[in-house]
């Protein structure tokens, strides 16, 4: 009997893995925070919705909720640790320290707002002086203004004003006006004496162009 041929093997086809999903992650978290509030989120919970968002910012370095979802399950076991996670969060696009910066926008904002008030509150807290004057809170503060303006930051330059961070306050002035078509030293030596603040101008740290 003639032995038919045996038909020719096809390669397997490797199909693409499908990639985490970032919105099941954040959903997953969310919703064992809300079932599991106060002592009630154990710390195995805690440590695993980090790994979640964890997971999410790795898909998804921009995710707000990740971002934020982090600093608030750290702040009060491991505030410094909570500013170093949230702090991960990607600058704007074109961000240069020192030089041109992208447009911030709302994400950007909500973000460096949650970064500033937490180390202004620990700084405060601990009576860390030298945390109320780094370099992270200043560029948060630089980036918030850019979309709130200056107003939308007050209440954390009202604190800082009251620990004689002046210096710092009047480079997050220039930063968050610099695109202000009125900005002349007289007007901004004006703005600081009227304010208390030595009229000296300092160069900026930060230029947030939007």
């Amino acid at each position: 009997e003639e032995k038919k041929p045996k038909a020719e093997e096809k390669p397997a086809v490797k199909l693409p893995a499908n990639p985490p999903s970032v919105k099941a992650r954040v959903d997953l978290c969310r919703v064992v925070r809300e079932l599991n509030q106060g002592s009630a989120l154990t710390d195995a919970m805690r440590e695993e919705c980090i790994g979640l968002y964890s997971q999410a910012r790795t898909t998804e370095a921009r995710n707000v909720d990740a971002c934020v979802g982090i600093g608030q399950l750290l702040i009060e076991k491991d505030c410094p640790r909570a500013i170093q996670e949230m702090a991960k969060f990607p600058d704007p696009e074109g961000f240069v320290r020192g030089g041109k910066h992208g447009k911030p926008n709302f994400d950007d904002s909500f973000c460096h707002v949650e970064i500033a008030r937490t180390i202004i509150k620990h700084g405060v807290d601990t009576k860390d002086k030298a945390l109320l004057e780094c370099e992270q809170l200043e560029k948060s503060l630089c980036i918030a203004g850019k979309v709130m303006g200056w107003d939308g930051i007050d209440k954390w330059v009202e604190i800082l004003d009251n620990r004689g961070k002046w210096d710092m306050l009047k480079r997050i002035y220039m930063a968050v006006n610099e695109d202000r078509e009125d900005l002349d030293p007289q007007m901004v030596e004006g703005f600081f004496t009227a304010k208390g603040w030595d009229p000296v101008i300092v160069p900026r740290r930060y230029e947030v162009h939007g």
